[in-house]
């Protein structure tokens, strides 16, 4: 199949690169960051508000275009516009963020969506989600949104779990924190892209899917996936002090959870362990930690 990736260099889009590039044709729009060349694929390097260049593309049919980096209003109607009658199929990845919180329920995909506007950088993503999913409904394309929740794994650029491989390769503690009362969940990178490898194969069009593993977790269950991790008993209080790394809830009040069955059951996704995404991660930064 031939298949578009907007954003196909960074994080997902690069593990989705280095998977669909062995069965697949695949056409990459990106800032040019980093080159994917090696893998057989063709780039395009542009901002993707560039109306003028996604127009002097060469003219292709494209089975399904893959956006990983629509984040504002319009911006999957500019594809649509510029590329209209070659998308058969317009994958968008969207976030489990787009739900409303606070609502103290398991949210699947029939959950309500948020229409308050948080202040800040989160309160802008979530809106701009939220506005993307509407527009993803109204451009006249088969389409599937797929709402990740936190993804981790390997060439991950946020901070997140990278941070604490760092400290155990360098033998520092890893620390439980004495208040910590919520429960959060994650999925690994590959299961992601095995989704959406899936909703393009299957034609799974006009369909909405959570994509996230069943286990709610907690900063300790993560910690005991590092054999050699050092744990210790800490506040909040005394690790915000040393800005210890903190990117999951804590709070009981900040806790939100989600149903990611659906597309196990009518797709046939197999969610990976937290023990076993975090020892692929682990072993896949270790060549990257000085030792």
């Amino acid at each position: 199949m031939k298949i578009l990736i907007i954003g196909g260099s960074y994080f997902v889009g690069r593990v989705l690169t280095l998977m669909a590039s062995k069965n697949h044709e695949l056409t990459l729009v990106n800032r040019g960051h980093y080159s994917m060349e090696d893998y057989g694929v063709k780039e395009y390097h542009f901002d993707r508000h560039d109306q003028m260049a996604w127009r002097n593309m060469s003219y292709e049919n494209y089975d399904a275009v893959v956006d990983l980096c629509a984040y504002q209003k319009g911006d999957i109607q500019i594809v649509a516009n510029c590329l209209n009658g070659n998308i058969k199929h317009y994958v968008f990845i969207s976030t489990v963020d787009v739900y409303q919180r606070q609502t103290g329920v398991y949210k699947d995909e029939n959950h309500p969506l948020e229409f308050r506007h948080f202040n800040g950088e989160v309160g802008d993503y979530i809106c701009g989600k939220v506005a993307l999913e509407k527009e993803l409904q109204e451009i006249g394309i088969p389409y599937t949104s797929l709402r990740p929740g936190n993804i981790y794994g390997p060439f991950n650029y946020a901070p997140r779990e990278s941070e604490f491989i760092k400290r155990v390769t360098h033998k520092e503690p890893l620390y439980n924190i004495n208040e910590a009362q919520a429960k959060f969940q994650l999925v690994y990178v590959k299961d992601v892209v095995n989704a959406i490898l899936k909703v393009i194969e299957n034609k799974a069009y006009h369909k909405i899917y959570n994509v996230i593993s069943p286990q709610c977790i907690s900063y300790l269950d993560i910690y005991q996936c590092f054999s050699d991790a050092i744990i210790q008993e800490k506040s909040l209080q005394e690790l915000m002090n040393e800005n210890y790394p903190l990117p999951y809830p804590i709070g009981k009040e900040e806790e939100e959870l989600y149903d990611g069955k659906l597309i196990e059951q009518e797709l046939g996704l197999k969610y990976t362990s937290l023990l076993e995404g975090m020892r692929k991660t682990y072993e896949a930064l270790l060549p990257l930690s000085g030792l």
